[in-house]
């Protein structure tokens, strides 16, 4: 019951984190990096036509200079329309919005000065072909068989004649599109009514700025319009077939890109006719001002004409990439199941398992990435990393920290042990220790009893006894109080003299035991030390207790071990080192010493742990260092420690 109920936490978590991340705006903006990042790696695997279908004809800054400021004479625009037109483009695209009647035209002059000043104005001069500028790019328009452009918004306001308008008898009725509009910006009458081909040249960024994808219909009005660039292709291309799954396309910026003709050299005839000749012309500007520019993934800024005429060489070259919606789901749904068998496996210890799973599924989902991409599909791969990859972080964060919680509790317990391990032979050295001052007091109190029974307990000679009496108690007051401070279960940080710790190790080991071994302290200075006394006790004990064993081990009649305590202060740091005269340690141990259950006392049954767990309280309580060497006489075991 408690592992099943485990396993529906597991669910449960899962399951609130990818609905978190689905209903938010991170994952959808981390996977437009995806695709960027997709876009970047396998454009160069694709073929590309060598050649583009498209021409950009360019109102640039040049033009503008040249012609003066936009908006031109509509007389201008007819004639650049129509010198286009004499160079046989397949198709010829207006991205250029004509919403009012042209004020520069002779006949809205006329009217202007009629209206406000109630002056006749007269252009005699001028053919009357030529007086009305509207009418005359309205004949160019048509004889071209240009397309003409709109624009959609969320505006309240809609002119009377845009409301009206209909592409090819809504042909495109059934279509189901997620884009809508509320109002709709058209051109002029006289311009819009004469053509039969126009489209939307709306293009918005993504929500992290970056411009990646177009919508090709968008809905107006219970009416279905083409985008700009689909609406020139289906001029000239009626039997254009669009999937009906698509909605909006991902524009592939890696195919060819379409040549940029500066409008003014139209005018001026010094482009040759065969730069537009059979290509898809689109008529528009890069002027900023006149039209909105737009940054790519790869930082580039691009103009709307150039989006349309990717948009037209994309659908050609059959380039275009659709992101459909079942990916996004199928993808979170796959992460949610991984990201449990993840979970689980953590749970059960299964490392090993978990990252092949999270390694198989990369590599997996990258190949089907790249497969996809050649198939102009994005899978919207992000769905399925970004949640699986997340929750494999915090699960493997988690697990770490159990680990290590775990790791610790496990050296606190091999500290405890050790200290439990010193017990029998601490409560033996104890008994040693007490025996001849207990024989003590007990001659002492004799002596009180003999002096009693004679009559000769005198004040002077009962103070005397009293006094050496209450010296052996205090001895032996110490002695208990070294042993309890050593097996303290509370570890607390508290300031401490070093020579006071040293005199309690030496206190607790079973030096009292040898009379050919010594143990010599070389006091320089009064140092004081902010840690974990008994801790440290600990240490100096192993090692003390170590440097004994080898000088018992080597005694004999001629020989007289040494042990010398040298503590001293270098910069920050305190130096405690322990050396011997008992000819040392062999040079194939030094490197292993400090390695757990690695002992040279397997006869006299050592663990092997001793100064495995002093390296591991040295390092891990005090923040200090242990070193081993060997001298000329023995071995010298030096610890390292912070000076707070």
């Amino acid at each position: 019951m408690r592992r099943f109920k485990q396993y529906l936490g597991v669910v449960l978590l899962s399951s609130i984190l990818h609905l978190l991340f689905y209903y938010t705006d991170i994952l959808k903006t981390l996977d437009y990096k995806f695709y960027d990042f997709s876009t970047a790696l396998f454009a160069n695997t694709k073929k590309q036509n060598s050649g583009s279908y498209s021409v950009i004809i360019d109102i640039d800054e040049k033009s503008i200079q040249t012609m003066g400021q936009w908006p031109w004479a509509r007389v201008l625009d007819a004639q650049l329309i129509n010198s286009i037109s004499k160079m046989h483009p397949s198709a010829l695209g207006i991205n250029i919005l004509f919403p009012e009647q042209d004020r520069l035209s002779p006949i809205s002059i006329q009217k202007f000065y009629k209206r406000y000043f109630k002056l006749n104005v007269q252009f005699s001069s001028i053919p009357s072909k030529l007086r009305d500028n509207d009418r005359l790019l309205a004949n160019a328009i048509k004889s071209s068989n240009a397309i003409l452009s709109t624009y959609f918004s969320n505006e309240d306001y809609t002119a009377s004649h845009c409301e009206k308008l209909n592409y090819k008898n809504n042909i495109f009725s059934k279509r189901e599109t997620d884009f809508t509009a509320s109002s709709l910006l058209c051109n002029y009458p006289i311009l819009q009514e004469s053509v039969e081909n126009f489209g939307f040249i709306n293009a918005t960024v993504d929500d992290d700025g970056v411009f990646r994808r177009v919508p090709l219909f968008m809905r107006y009005k219970e009416k279905i319009f083409p985008s700009f660039a689909l609406a020139t292709l289906l001029s000239f291309d009626n039997y254009l077939q669009i999937d009906k799954s698509t909605n909006d396309i991902l524009i592939n910026f890696s195919s060819s890109r379409p040549k940029t003709i500066s409008a003014i050299d139209i005018l001026r005839g010094e482009v040759d006719p065969k730069d537009i000749q059979g290509k898809i012309a689109i008529l528009g500007s890069s002027v900023v001002g006149l039209n909105p520019s737009y940054i790519i993934y790869s930082g580039e800024q691009i103009s709307n004409s150039m989006i349309h005429a990717m948009v037209i060489n994309n659908i050609l070259d059959n380039a275009i990439f659709t992101q459909p919606k079942e990916y996004i789901v199928f993808n979170l749904l796959l992460s949610f199941l991984i990201s449990i068998a993840i979970v689980i496996l953590f749970a059960k210890r299964l490392y090993i398992y978990s990252t092949i799973l999270i390694l198989i599924t990369t590599i997996a989902s990258f190949i089907w990435l790249m497969r996809a991409y050649e198939s102009n599909l994005y899978i919207s791969i992000g769905y399925l990393w970004i949640p699986l990859l997340t929750i494999s972080l915090i699960t493997s964060i988690y697990h770490l920290r159990i680990i290590n919680k775990e790791h610790r509790e496990q050296e606190n317990l091999l500290i405890r042990q050790s200290k439990l391990a010193s017990m029998g032979e601490m409560i033996s050295l104890i008994a040693h220790q007490w025996r001849q001052p207990l024989s003590a007091i007990n001659g002492v109190v004799l002596d009180i009893d003999i002096d009693y029974r004679k009559e000769q307990l005198h004040p002077e000679r009962l103070e005397r006894h009293l006094s050496e009496i209450e010296r052996i108690t205090a001895y032996l007051s110490r002695t208990i109080h070294d042993f309890t401070s050593f097996f303290a279960i509370n570890k607390e940080s508290v300031s401490f003299f070093v020579e006071d710790v040293i005199t309690q190790a030496i206190n607790l080991t079973t030096i009292s035991s040898y009379k050919n071994i010594e143990i010599i302290c070389n006091k320089k200075e009064k140092i004081e030390l902010v840690g974990f006394k008994s801790e440290l006790i600990q240490s100096l004990l192993v090692l003390l207790n170590n440097a004994i064993f080898a000088c018992a081990k080597k005694a004999s009649d001629e020989f007289k071990g040494e042990i010398i305590i040298d503590t001293y202060r270098i910069k920050n740091y305190v130096y405690i080192s322990v050396s011997d005269n008992a000819g040392g340690i062999p040079k194939e141990n030094l490197k292993k010493i400090f390695d757990p259950y690695f002992t040279t006392k397997e006869k006299s049954g050592g663990t092997g742990l001793g100064l495995y767990i002093l390296k591991l309280i040295v390092e891990d309580s005090m923040n200090g260092k242990v070193f081993v060497e060997n001298s000329s006489k023995g071995a010298v075991f030096t610890l390292q420690i912070p000076d707070k």
